[in-house]
C-alpha cells in the first residue's frame, strides 16, 4: 500500500514538472520515433498546452531527427544531482579554495558557479565530475562533500 501511494505521489510529482516545463522547453510531438516513449523532450509534449497556435518545437523534418540516432533525444531518466557546495570548502586550506572556486567559476560562469554553490542550482552529474577534477588537480585528497542531494531529471 505504502508503495503504491508512493508511486501515485511520483507520478503527480512528474505530471506538474512536465507541465511547468512544456511552457519553455523544446519539446518533440514526432509520435512516430522509435525513441519517443523513453524521450523527455515528447514525454514534456504530451503535457503541452492544446490552446497556442504555434509552439517551440522540434522540426520532424530535419533528416537528423526521429530516428534511433536523435540528435535532440534526451533520456527520461532521474539522476542523482547535488545540492549546494557549501560544505565542500570547510577542511580546505584557503589557497586551494581559493584556485578550486576560480577554476569553476572559469568553467561555469560566475553566476552558475555562485547558484550551484549556494543550492539555487542543482549540480549535474557533469558538473561533479568538473569539482572532483578542479580538486584533485589542486591537491585537495580529501573527500569531495555537498550540501545535500537529490533525483532530478537532467534536461
Amino acid at each position: 500500500m505504502k508503495a503504491k501511494v508512493e508511486n501515485q505521489s511520483a507520478t503527480l510529482l512528474q505530471e506538474e514538472v512536465f507541465r511547468e516545463k512544456a511552457d519553455h522547453y523544446l519539446v518533440c510531438f514526432i509520435d512516430n520515433c522509435p525513441l519517443c516513449e523513453q524521450c523527455l523532450r515528447w514525454l514534456v509534449g504530451q503535457y503541452a498546452d492544446t490552446t497556442p497556435l504555434a509552439y517551440n518545437a522540434i522540426n520532424p523534418r530535419n533528416p537528423r531527427i526521429g530516428g534511433e540516432q536523435c540528435e535532440m533525444f534526451r533520456k527520461n531518466q532521474l539522476v542523482m544531482m547535488k545540492k549546494g557546495m557549501k560544505k565542500l570548502y570547510l577542511d580546505m586550506p584557503g589557497r586551494v579554495e581559493y584556485q578550486i572556486r576560480r577554476l569553476l567559476i572559469q568553467k561555469w560562469g560566475r553566476r552558475q558557479y555562485f547558484e550551484a554553490r549556494r543550492g539555487d542550482r542543482l549540480i549535474t552529474p557533469d558538473m561533479q565530475d568538473d569539482v572532483l577534477h578542479a580538486c584533485r588537480h589542486f591537491g585537495w585528497t580529501g573527500p569531495i562533500v555537498f550540501d545535500g542531494e537529490e533525483e532530478y531529471w537532467l534536461w
